[in-house]
């Protein structure tokens, strides 16, 4: 697969899920942008390692539920490269905790980066993309959104609306050649899952049928396709990279 001069803008890109698929995308030759709140160290090594392969794209550091950052940067991308085809909204905290013991910081921190960053990037992308005549959102959302984790409620709400959000859009742009489908990842090795504790992950991987952690890296595997276009016949829909969770 090549997509030299081929867009793609993936949030949360330097830790996790979302630095996998920025390295599917350089790897395939696209113009790769990614967004970032912190880690400012490792953009800066991902980003000398793009100049060392020639990889053309950068790095913008902001919060992707802040309107002005977002759209300044989808203005940027256009001017700079012409085109936006291809959106990953990978970016996302947690604050985890029972529903009633739940603060109101901790409900609006992971619903404003987790959704609303989504809706935020999405609506200033579309845009572009409907003017060039099509592109494609991969959503990144998360099981705990389909099937509900205790402590995670304003996780899985979250990622929940994102879903629904996913749904909606893909009806609504489907008539401009947008292709708006999400990916649920189950329990994946990552920064965001080394503080579960050793009790709690070791039930999940009983209830999952390869009894062991996904990679980033299998998650991008399902992500770029999708994004690209070789999953071109499909729209609205999760995918879930779980291991076969059974909840």
């Amino acid at each position: 697969m090549t997509l030299q001069n081929r867009v793609a803008i993936v949030t949360g890109a330097t830790r996790g899920i979302g630095r996998a698929v920025w390295e599917r995308f350089a790897e395939a030759g696209a113009t790769v942008i990614g967004l970032y709140a912190k880690s400012g160290d490792i953009a800066e090594q991902l980003q000398a390692e793009m100049a060392s392969r020639s990889i053309p794209g950068g790095f913008y550091q902001g919060s992707v539920d802040d309107p002005a950052f977002v759209n300044d940067v989808m203005r940027q991308v256009k001017r700079k490269f012409g085109r936006i085809d291809m959106l990953v909204n990978n970016a996302g905290i947690t604050r985890d905790n029972l529903a009633m013991r739940m603060t109101v910081e901790e409900w609006d921190a992971v619903l404003h980066t987790n959704y609303l960053g989504t809706l935020l990037c999405t609506a200033e992308a579309i845009p572009y993309m409907s003017e060039q005549g099509g592109g494609s959102v991969v959503n990144v959302v998360s099981v705990s959104g389909m099937h509900g984790r205790e402590a995670q409620s304003n996780y899985g709400t979250a990622k929940g609306a994102i879903i629904g959000l996913t749904k909606l859009l893909a009806r609504r742009y489907a008539q401009d050649g947008i292709r708006i489908n999400a990916v649920a990842p189950g329990m994946i090795a990552t920064e965001m899952t080394e503080p579960v504790p050793a009790g709690k992950m070791a039930n999940f991987l009983r209830h999952t049928n390869l009894k062991r952690l996904g990679t980033a890296g299998e998650v991008a595997s399902v992500v770029l396709p999708l994004a690209t276009g070789e999953m071109g016949y499909l729209s609205g829909q999760v995918l879930k990279v779980d291991g076969g969770f059974l909840r």
